[in-house]
């Protein structure tokens, strides 16, 4: 089985080719499809042409499926979705809404943390993943 990713609301799968798609909305309403490679750690990424977005704007992401929000509500410019890997095996992935900001984490049943990407010190309280 090849890795899917999920909603955490309606668990529908959001991964395609070798993109997860998303759905976002920036604070100007400015809303279009997000691209991101589902390689963890490859910060390569495409935003469709109706979606303009600066450097280190915080968008709004939600699931293309159920449009659920995936902002963790919480915790400020984070989102989360879910991987299922070729072993069943599940883990939360946490992404940062802030475009350019490339940071994403991982954390699996038994509360791992996996951190990728830069500016991570910023997160310090090692709980911070489990608040809804």
């Amino acid at each position: 089985m090849k890795t899917t990713y999920l909603c955490p609301h309606c668990r529908g799968s959001i991964n395609a080719g070798n993109n997860i798609i998303l759905s976002a909305k920036t604070s100007t309403n400015k809303k279009g499809l997000i691209l991101l490679h589902e390689e963890i750690g490859n910060y390569t990424s495409e935003i469709s042409s109706s979606l303009s977005v600066e450097e280190g704007e915080v968008v709004d992401i939600f699931c293309p499926v159920c449009h659920e929000s995936l902002n963790i509500p919480i915790k400020d410019a984070l989102a989360r979705y879910l991987k299922i890997d070729e072993n069943l095996k599940e883990c939360h992935i946490i992404i940062s809404r802030k475009y350019g900001e490339k940071i994403t984490f991982t954390v699996d049943e038994n509360k791992h943390v996996e951190t990728y990407g830069e500016k991570l010190s910023r997160f310090i309280d090692p709980d911070w993943f489990l608040l809804k």
